[in-house]
């Protein structure tokens, strides 16, 4: 499996054939993608009648084998946050997207055995580093990925973690994980 970052929060999960992208920023960053998984509507990329399946709303889906489940996660201002959780080749995946709060215990409850955690860095106008080290603790991935990695450090010192270096993507099998790791991997554009 390969993910890379794209910008802000937009990811690529690669694996094989199969293509995830979360968040992609326009309508024509999205060719060759199997699966679009949205995390704020109104959001960039709408459902066309051709092309990959976009999910953009809290339900539960099945495309292509890949598993979603998603919650609302409120809204502010007109725009809907949602959270999801995606499994894909045995891989569960947290998607936190840009959550100002913490979510509601229930919803964090489906997602104490992500293996990767995508969840915005910390700060305005997201959660604080502090709170966001505090739910990254709580969940216990095996793996953060930080989305608005603007303010990475602060994170990266609340998580008690001595430096990042960076990477261009992450390259892994389920069987390269450890568990309850919470180890933050900085990706690059």
């Amino acid at each position: 499996m390969v993910i890379n970052f794209l910008g802000n929060d937009y990811f690529k999960i690669s694996s094989g054939s199969t293509t995830v992208l979360i968040d992609p920023e326009n309508q024509r960053s999205v060719r060759g993608a199997s699966l679009i998984v949205n995390t704020v509507m109104p959001a960039p990329v709408a459902e066309s009648g051709e092309g990959p399946a976009v999910i953009s709303h809290q339900g539960e889906y099945e495309v292509q084998g890949i598993h979603v489940t998603g919650w609302s996660a409120g809204s502010d201002k007109g725009v809907e946050r949602t959270i999801y959780r995606i499994e894909m080749e045995d891989v569960v995946f947290a998607i936190l997207g840009q959550i100002g709060k913490e979510p509601e215990p229930k919803v964090q409850e489906f997602l104490t055995d992500c293996d990767v955690l995508i969840i915005p860095a910390g700060g305005k106008p997201f959660m604080e580093a502090g709170a966001t080290a505090k739910l990254i603790r709580q969940l216990e991935p095996s793996v953060v990925l930080a989305a608005f990695p603007e303010n990475l450090k602060n994170l990266i010192k609340e998580m008690g973690q001595d430096k990042c270096p960076p990477e261009e993507k992450l390259v892994f099998k389920k069987k390269d994980l450890t568990p309850k790791a919470m180890a933050i991997k900085c990706l690059t554009v």
